[in-house]
């Protein structure tokens, strides 16, 4: 009766078609940006939970890559996002850029909740997503901006943002002002002394948005960002251990920063030694000098580049990775649970890393496949849209 008639076997097919085509997302979704950011949210498991150190085995410094540049790669992407939603190649303007900001708005609200949530869970993991949401409240300026003005920009405050953020504190420190280091003056802390220092971090979202308001399929682009990224992260890169070790070694600069940074309960006075300029040749991660900026940031453009590359002649392939970067917020909210349930942090071993992946893949895939839009996604641009007076995403 079942082959006879064909329903079964037709609604079968149908939903499985279905499925398929959520699993591979839309034609409004660039598969290579959730590619990208399904890597910057499993990198950023590998920097939480992993041993990224030699006694990892052999591939230990692929690991180690992850610290300080995933983080980086998910502030690129965040302003790709944002480049996409406000128009792409051909800014919005008039009623759907207002749409757009309240949109943008909305959902930093929104995070901002959620952080305070997963902040109470108290998992000692420097949480990103807080940061995250201001910077679309900064960025909402810059949405009519064209590529060159972004990228002029972005270079503009990796140049100049690390020294303020390097002799910023210091300097009013010693003015008697005290700075709080540990979250509870929001606003400095956003700003200079946090994990993600705004007046450092925007230019990787303004670097994000340059690169969202190009035509992302073209070949030109993506060649010239996994070229030019690769480059550039090569050169600043050597250029740092070159001039750091001229200036006595990395262990050298990273002793006198700190014998002259004050901290509370000992300020130093002007005329005491101030921390040396050698201290902004670092290119560590959270170093947060030029270096770091362009050497790291170099890394994460190439990353997106060869993500573009493949994101869309791949995507059936890359499809759990690419769920993964779909559903990020999600993703990255469940990981805090988890670390907070299991006390992850401080593993010995790289097995809670593997088989957080491994759920985080399969999990990701099948919800995609069933559902589509990550429930914590769902919620808050369902949230978003409404206020925003527009019709829900499908």
């Amino acid at each position: 009766m079942t082959a006879a008639t064909g329903v079964p076997t037709s609604r079968f097919r149908a939903d499985l078609r279905a499925g398929l085509h959520r699993l591979v997302g839309g034609p409004e979704r660039v598969p290579g940006v959730d590619v990208a950011r399904g890597i910057a949210v499993l990198g950023m498991f590998t920097a939480h939970v992993g041993v990224t150190t030699p006694d990892a085995g052999p591939a230990w410094w692929l690991l180690d890559l992850s610290h300080g540049r995933s983080s980086i790669l998910f502030a690129l992407v965040a302003g790709i996002s944002v480049a996409i939603v406000s128009g792409g190649p051909r800014p919005l303007d008039g009623d759907p850029l207002r749409r757009a900001r309240t949109r943008l708005l909305v959902r930093a609200v929104l995070l901002l909740a959620l952080v305070a949530l997963l902040d109470l869970l108290g998992t000692r993991v420097l949480l990103i997503l807080g940061f995250y949401a201001c910077y679309f409240v900064l960025a909402l300026p810059f949405l009519r901006w064209r590529p060159r003005r972004l990228a002029a920009l972005a270079v503009t405050v990796a140049l100049v943002g690390p020294v303020l953020a390097f002799w910023g504190p210091e300097a009013l420190a010693r003015a008697g002002l005290r700075l709080p280091r540990d979250g509870s003056g929001a606003a400095t802390d956003f700003v200079l002394t946090g994990a993600y220092p705004a007046i450092v971090w925007m230019a990787y979202v303004l670097a994000g948005m340059a690169i969202g308001r190009c035509d992302l399929r073209s070949e030109r682009l993506r060649t010239g960002l996994l070229v030019g990224g690769l480059a550039a992260w090569a050169a600043f890169s050597v250029a740092s251990g070159a001039l750091t070790d001229a200036a006595g070694g990395q262990d050298a600069v990273v002793a006198q920063r700190d014998a002259t940074t004050s901290v509370d309960g000992a300020t130093f006075a002007w005329d005491d030694p101030w921390p040396s300029g050698a201290g902004l040749l670092l290119a560590g991660p959270h170093d947060d000098t030029a270096f770091e900026a362009f050497a790291s940031g170099g890394f994460a453009v190439a990353v997106v580049g060869l993500c573009l590359h493949v994101g869309r002649a791949g995507r059936r392939a890359l499809a759990p990775l690419a769920a993964v970067g779909s559903m990020a917020l999600t993703v990255y909210s469940l990981q805090i649970v988890a670390i907070w349930r299991w006390d992850l942090l401080g593993s010995t071993t790289n097995g809670p890393l593997v088989v957080m992946v491994l759920v985080t893949l399969a999990a990701a895939t099948a919800w995609r496949f069933l559902l589509g839009r990550g429930p914590l996604e769902r919620l808050v641009g369902t949230v978003a849209e409404r206020a925003a007076g527009t019709p829900p995403a499908r």
